[in-house]
């Protein structure tokens, strides 16, 4: 059978080892909620989107939250087409070609060693701070292995851990909000005259455009996970028209909740050169609008949200894994060792191993900071990689099956493509370099066995039911 013919009808059988249909769309919405997790998103990078951008964060998000939506349309409508545990891997593979798939592959393996780390120690910060006692990155490690454990489970009452969560740390976002509205500070309107501290935080100056576009990117780190519910379409029944719903609806979910809160968040601003220069100004700003012991439940529940956060991203990395190798996109043995699935729990056992090492390591060693510019620019790499897809698959692939076709195209695609690509110029030249490094490496190695590479069908999923039509995004929503 033929690449084509595989993306047309799929494997009739099904995929070997993942449990299929195990997973409700209500479970896959809950998981894609809770791995962009506002709370999280928020709490995690808004200090670095202040400190370039200033009270112009907010028109960072909003940019930030067009491209985000651009994104999700390329995502809903190529991966209906593509259904795989690979996800934005597979689209890409399929849409592209094995070199520009291999690099997905490459970026997500530096994606899934490098995010749970950073929200993690996100989170042992917050609860250090709490209880001072408590190591930071050891506190982060041990969150790590009970992260590991649960995702070695089943992924049904795993999902079920994960919503639970995700309704605490919704109620948390809402909440600070609220009281955030409710006590507004800031002397400065921040959508016509945004401006940034300066000097030692005595001084305020306007935000130059290039200091918005700066801040877009942890703004488009904070919005990321709306593709995730693509990386269960094997363990989902329907998949097809359920996952592009999911994907949509994540989407829109996050950019309310999160540009809500930020806006909130910034027109609470008593100082904004202390709210600069605090390592957690959101911490800073719910103790002046909630007073101390408000504060200090709300960041019981921020710890909690990014747990939550930690677990159901670390559910889709080793999915992703487990698809490339069974592509043969890995050197030899890592192939098998990749698509290695329990047979207690139908998971990629070894594949949770690894994020385990990586990210225990980082936990150990990691610069928070880094790691928030450093993967915004991966993530957006990537964004553009999907985009593209979007184009090529609607251009090339008329004869496939689309659950769903997004309206206005090719704007929403082209719209992405050109946001990430003026960000990623804004952007600091240490991760530019080392993500450079990363593709040159990888597009050479994948160059080098493409002919290998070529031979192997991607598979995706079939429909376990007739055939939807094709849906609007009007009649999503």
């Amino acid at each position: 059978m033929s690449n084509q013919e595989v993306g047309k009808t799929g494997d009739r059988d099904g995929p070997k080892g993942l449990a299929k249909g195990s997973l409700k769309p209500i479970n896959v919405l809950a998981i894609a909620v809770a791995a962009i997790s506002p709370t999280t998103s928020v709490f995690l990078v808004y200090g670095a989107g202040l400190a370039s951008a200033g009270t112009g964060v907010i028109w960072a998000f909003i940019i930030g939250g067009f491209i985000a939506i651009g994104m999700a349309l390329s995502y809903a409508e190529v991966g209906s087409v593509f259904p795989s545990a690979g996800g934005a891997y597979t689209i890409v593979r399929k849409a592209l070609g094995p070199i520009w798939g291999g690099l997905t592959n490459v970026l997500f393996l530096v994606l899934g060693i490098v995010v749970t780390a950073s929200i993690l120690v996100a989170a042992a910060t917050y609860l250090s701070s709490l209880v001072p006692a408590l190591p930071v990155n050891w506190t982060a490690l041990a969150m790590m292995a009970v992260v590991t454990l649960l995702s070695l489970e089943r992924i049904s009452p795993t999902s079920w851990v994960t919503a639970a969560m995700l309704v605490l740390e919704l109620a948390v976002i809402l909440v600070f909000t609220f009281f955030s509205f409710a006590h507004p500070s800031l002397h400065s309107n921040p959508f016509t005259h945004p401006v940034l501290a300066s000097g030692h935080g005595n001084t305020l100056a306007l935000v130059g455009m290039g200091g918005l576009l700066v801040a877009v990117v942890p703004a488009l780190f904070a919005y990321n996970g709306y593709d995730w519910p693509l990386y269960f379409a094997e363990e989902s029944s329907n998949a097809r028209r359920a996952l592009p719903r999911a994907v949509i609806l994540a989407a829109g979910i996050a950019i309310v909740v999160e540009l809500a809160a930020v806006i909130g968040a910034t027109f609470a601003i008593k100082n904004l050169g202390a709210a600069t220069a605090s390592s957690a100004p959101l911490s800073l700003i719910a103790e002046q609008v909630m007073g101390s012991t408000g504060a200090k439940i709300l960041l019981i529940g921020v710890v909690i949200a990014m747990f939550d956060t930690g677990l159901a991203g670390n559910l889709a990395y080793a999915r992703i894994y487990y698809a490339s190798g069974r592509d043969e996109m890995w050197p030899g043995p890592l192939n098998k060792f990749f698509t290695h699935i329990s047979p207690r729990t139908q998971v990629p056992t070894y594949g949770f191993l690894v994020l385990f090492v990586g990210n225990g390591i980082l936990s150990i060693f990691t610069s928070l900071n880094n790691l928030i510019t450093f993967t915004g620019v991966v993530i957006v790499v990537i964004y553009l990689l999907v985009a593209i897809s979007a184009l090529v698959s609607r251009v090339r692939d008329k004869g496939l099956e689309r659950g769903f076709r997004m309206a206005l195209w090719p704007i929403p695609p082209l719209v992405a493509i050109v946001g990430v690509a003026i960000a990623l110029s804004q952007q600091v030249k240490r991760d530019l370099i080392i993500t450079g490094v990363i593709v040159a490496v990888s597009v050479l190695y994948y160059a080098l066995n493409r002919r290998r590479l070529s031979k192997v069908p991607s598979m995706v999923i079939a429909e376990e039911v007739a055939p939807p039509r094709s849906i609007s995004l009007a009649e999503e929503l």
